[in-house]
């Protein structure tokens, strides 16, 4: 599996958890969000060196649906002139993604797992939310994402729709009986997706958000996913913090925003 089909495979992981909709063209695969405007979660992803009424074409599907027109491919050489074009038509880059994968063979640090709980019920599910919510504020060098905002009713709305059938999975680290980290688990056709990694800020360096992490991992295994897998953004805490435990970047991927003025 090249990076390409890693990355259909992915938004096809996302699709009614993050995606709304799938639009499926020759040139491209277009996300679309209904809750979240975001260039992240309304974007066309391609492999293609796209032609001027290609371009047109996505912009056409995005405006539609009320959105910027967002390119996203991998950031390699043979598409720099991808990029070349899109500058030329008034895109900037919003933002990129480092995907980073587990690759470490040795034993798993179970370290803190004999804490971890899962999330099986609704009053389980509103202590997730909580101890979410607080472990993602404003001005937080170790987090470069900010306030949840509306993301945190989309975590509610999918534990729902997806908990059942295993596709999605939720899990808390407790310390003292007290909740104080928590992270996510989305498994579809051999891939096991970790996000929402986050821990309380009177906790940190004490392995909670590495045993968030790593339980995912195991979790992800036991389930006979092949690849276990997050998107960080290079440079940033989390980056760091993931490879320091295990990940390694195996490619990054841009996207590029047309900015209406």
């Amino acid at each position: 599996m090249n990076n390409f089909n890693f990355l259909q495979k992915y938004q096809i992981l996302q699709h009614t958890i993050m995606y709304d909709e799938l639009i499926m063209l020759d040139i491209a695969t277009i996300g679309y969000s209904k809750t979240d405007s975001s260039p992240f979660w309304n974007l066309a992803l391609t492999d293609k060196v796209l032609k001027e009424n290609e371009i047109l074409k996505i912009e056409d599907i995005l405006k539609q649906h009320e959105r910027n027109s967002t390119i996203y491919f991998e950031n390699n050489g043979e598409l720099n002139t991808l990029k070349d074009i899109l500058k030329r038509k008034g895109y900037q880059k919003s933002f990129e993604d480092s995907w980073q994968f587990w690759i470490n063979r040795q034993q798993i640090d179970v370290q803190h797992f004999n804490l971890v709980k899962k999330v099986t019920n609704g009053g389980d599910l509103k202590i997730f939310l909580k101890i979410f919510n607080q472990c993602y504020r404003k001005n937080d060098p170790q987090n470069p994402y900010g306030e949840l905002g509306d993301y945190l009713k989309v975590a509610e709305e999918v534990w729902h729709k997806h908990n059942q059938s295993g596709r999605i999975e939720y899990f808390m680290v407790y310390k003292n009986n007290k909740p104080v980290a928590v992270s996510t688990l989305t498994n579809y056709d051999e891939i096991g997706y970790i996000s929402n990694v986050g821990s309380l800020s009177e906790v940190r360096g004490e392995g909670f958000g590495k045993a968030a992490t790593l339980f995912c991992i195991q979790e992800s295994i036991k389930h006979g996913n092949r690849e276990h897998c997050l998107a960080t953004e290079e440079g940033a805490y989390p980056n760091e913090f993931y490879k320091r435990i295990g990940f390694v970047t195996r490619f990054t991927a841009v996207g590029y925003t047309k900015i209406l003025k």
